[in-house]
């Protein structure tokens, strides 16, 4: 009896043995998936040297899922998804870089990019914040179907002095070039309806100035509602030439 007893202890220990090789094997394996996973992550990044330098973040070619690609890529988001560019749903959808993006460095505050993009309805629309925090608070640009208005100080917006309207872009992709300088504690917010590269940088296609504004922050956010980012441009040096903010 004592012999089976033993017999019976050694196959129910070399049981637990096995179990627990199994297990460590199983999570060493989860773990260097997730990790070659995470190593995957991120969107195509490509330097820029037209009109000026930069970085360009094709949102078109990420790899993992949005929150990992885009961490990747430099960037924070919340409730944003991966299908032909980044995805938003509502105001709840946003994104912002993970460090400074001015395109001038040192006294008054100055940002440029260049947005790709496609509303999907009529009630679409886009808020790129530039410069802003990292709760999407700054000056900027609202654009909707049919124009780009300004954004304020308290986050609401309305039409520029120099506006620029444009027949309905909804599900067609569309271009803009914007700019915003900080000016005596406002801002100066201007841009283009073409690429950056293609811009008349001495004249302005829209733009308002002395818009009163928060420049608390030195990143680039975007609020996408109903509408997908196929890619931004991240400017280092400023796009705009006229008048004598420069």
């Amino acid at each position: 009896m004592k012999f089976v007893k033993l017999i019976l202890c050694s196959t129910i220990l070399l049981s637990l043995m096995n179990c627990a090789e199994l297990f460590q094997k199983d999570k060493k394996d989860n773990n260097d998936a997730l990790f070659a996973l995470l190593l995957n992550a991120g969107c195509t990044i490509s330097d820029v040297s037209s009109p000026t330098s930069g970085r360009k973040i094709d949102f078109t070619a990420c790899r993992g899922d949005a929150n990992a690609a885009l961490t990747a890529s430099g960037f924070s988001s919340s409730s944003i998804s991966l299908s032909g560019g980044l995805v938003g749903t509502g105001s709840t959808s946003t994104v912002y870089t993970n460090s400074s993006s001015l395109s001038s460095l040192g006294g008054d505050k100055k940002a440029s990019i260049e947005i790709v993009y496609v509303l999907s309805q009529s009630d679409s629309s886009i808020s790129a914040i530039l410069p802003s925090t990292t709760n999407l608070s700054g000056p900027g640009f609202y654009i909707s179907p049919t124009t780009v208005n300004k954004l304020t100080s308290n986050g609401s917006n309305s039409a520029l002095t120099t506006p620029r309207v444009w027949s309905s872009s909804v599900s067609a992709e569309k271009i803009l070039c914007l700019e915003v300088h900080q000016e005596s504690g406002n801002a100066h917010v201007f841009g283009w309806e073409s690429s950056c590269a293609a811009a008349n940088r001495g004249t302005y296609q829209f733009e308002e100035d002395g818009v009163a504004a928060d420049f608390g922050g030195d990143r680039i956010g975007l609020r996408i509602n109903k509408a997908t980012i196929k890619s931004i441009t991240i400017y280092s040096a400023n796009i705009g030439t006229s008048g004598s903010f420069q």
